[in-house]
């Protein structure tokens, strides 16, 4: 069950605005406070093997159901505090897991797109692209593409997502 919740945790962190490590902060322009995000993904390709010799009949369907249900297409709504200290720091899209070490190159950083790659080596290996058009101060537009390989299986996250600025207060979202 680890896999499957470090597999979700990767297809979630490359959709989220608030997960990549950055050389240089970004320079888009758009209001800080209160964001709503809504994001589409869909994730194909093979989740990697899980060990189901050691269990029993009723928690190997367990895992190969809850694993067939990733993947396909997934959406997700969800409100996110931006501040100038989150936006301008190097971690502003996404932090380093356990066991993984990400570098970013970004192509275009400009005030109304940011172009990334990023690749991160170690124990989940991931390369994704992303690109972010800042419509106006308070709406964006972006997609993501991502491949992990792991024990020989690659898995892939194509992305959409689109923001809405709501407030500069962000009340008790963080």
């Amino acid at each position: 069950m680890r896999i499957l919740s470090r597999w979700s945790t990767a297809a979630t962190l490359s959709l989220s605005l608030t997960a990549v490590v950055l050389a240089q902060a970004p320079v888009l322009d758009v209001k800080m406070g209160l964001w709503e995000v809504s994001s589409t993904v869909n994730i194909g390709g093979q989740m990697p093997g899980v060990d189901m010799s050691k269990m029993t009949p009723e928690q190997k369907a367990q895992v190969e159901a809850a694993m067939k249900s990733m993947m396909g297409a997934h959406t997700n709504t969800q409100k996110s505090c931006v501040t100038r200290e989150k936006f301008n720091r190097e971690s502003f899209m996404m932090e380093n897991g356990p066991g993984m070490t990400c570098k970013q190159t970004i192509t275009t950083n400009t005030k109304s797109a940011l172009d990334a790659k990023v690749a991160c080596t170690g124990e989940h290996p991931m390369t994704m692209q992303m690109h972010i058009d800042a419509l106006s101060q308070t709406t964006f537009k972006g997609t993501i593409k991502s491949t992990n390989t792991e024990q020989g299986k690659t898995m892939t996250v194509d992305g959409t997502m689109a923001g809405k600025w709501l407030s500069a207060d962000c009340g008790d979202v963080k």
